[in-house]
């Protein structure tokens, strides 16, 4: 069986891409807007230079820590959203996979479970629902067997083989005769 892996590393690699290009433009933005603040001209007497100076030492601990906290506001908010969005791309295969699990161990066998494009776990639902269509088959014609047996008083035997002939069919691959001699 080939192994796949369930998250793509595209995938993985453009979620990374686009996180540190959302962290690269929170982070220019900032220092830009700290520039616009902090750009002052010294003026053209030497009184209003040092006003200027004095205006800056005062405000510079200041402008940076609110520069920080709107960095850190940014990211955290971008991160959150970036996450949320993801996850769902992600959490929501596995709670239809979970859904169909539970069905299939009440002994039903759901249709096939459809899946987003951009689902990242969309091979492992691909693999729930050939299982589940191969149980159908292989429950039902079981079923169609018991049946026959208990609607027939006299067995015959030609027609049993036959039925079982079906259920070995539907099994495909899980049932073969090297397994069971």
């Amino acid at each position: 069986m080939d192994r796949q892996k369930p998250i793509k590393l595209s995938f993985s690699t453009a979620f990374q891409l686009k996180y540190c290009l959302i962290v690269t433009a929170v982070f220019a933005c900032v220092n830009f807007f700290l520039y616009l603040i902090m750009n002052k001209t010294l003026g053209g007497s030497y009184l209003e230079s040092l006003r200027t100076l004095y205006f800056l030492d005062q405000n510079l601990p200041f402008y940076l820590l609110i520069m920080a906290l709107l960095q850190l506001f940014f990211i955290l908010t971008l991160t959150l959203m970036m996450t949320l969005l993801v996850s769902h791309q992600i959490a929501g295969p596995i709670f239809r996979y979970e859904k169909v699990l539970g069905q299939i161990f009440s002994g039903q066998f759901p249709e096939q479970i459809s899946t987003r494009s951009t689902d990242q776990l969309k091979p492992m639902v691909d693999s729930l629902n050939d299982l589940t269509t191969c149980s159908r088959h292989v429950f039902g014609n079981a079923q169609i067997l018991v049946e026959a047996i208990k609607a027939s008083p006299d067995i015959d035997f030609k027609s049993l083989r036959q039925q079982i002939s079906k259920v070995r069919e539907s099994m495909g691959d899980f049932y073969s005769e090297e397994r069971n001699q």
